[in-house]
């Protein structure tokens, strides 16, 4: 895969940190990036288009992205999680050993989290 083929999802609700990691992911060799900010939407977005990395914010306000993380898990797409708490909220089983890198996070976070996946 080329680098200006891989496409990247950012789940987050505030929107300073969006383009924050909108410009970091870019920087990372991520040619599209696709930002939203609900589950709904992200959800449509996994469907309509071919997402290689998501960096999903683990509290949306008044929803997790507890749904987004399993569909992203089902169509084998690598994610981590982003959070600004100190504790996290409760996830499946099945999400419990996906990385969470903490807010304010860096691009050298993200980039150690990226390459922790082995992509």
């Amino acid at each position: 895969m080329t680098a200006n083929s891989r496409t990247a999802l950012v789940v987050e609700d505030n929107m300073i940190i969006a383009m924050e990691a909108e410009e970091i992911l870019r920087d990372l060799g991520y040619a599209d990036c696709h930002v939203c900010s609900s589950v709904r939407s992200a959800l449509q977005i996994i469907e309509d288009n071919p997402i290689t990395f998501a960096l999903l914010d683990m509290d949306l306000g008044t929803e997790t992205s507890e749904d987004i993380a399993t569909s992203l898990q089902a169509k084998g797409t690598p994610f981590i999680f982003a959070s600004g708490y100190d504790e996290f909220p409760e996830m499946t089983e099945e999400l419990t050993g996906v990385p969470v890198v903490s807010k304010p996070y860096t691009g050298s976070d993200i980039a150690a989290a990226i390459a922790g996946l082995g992509i």
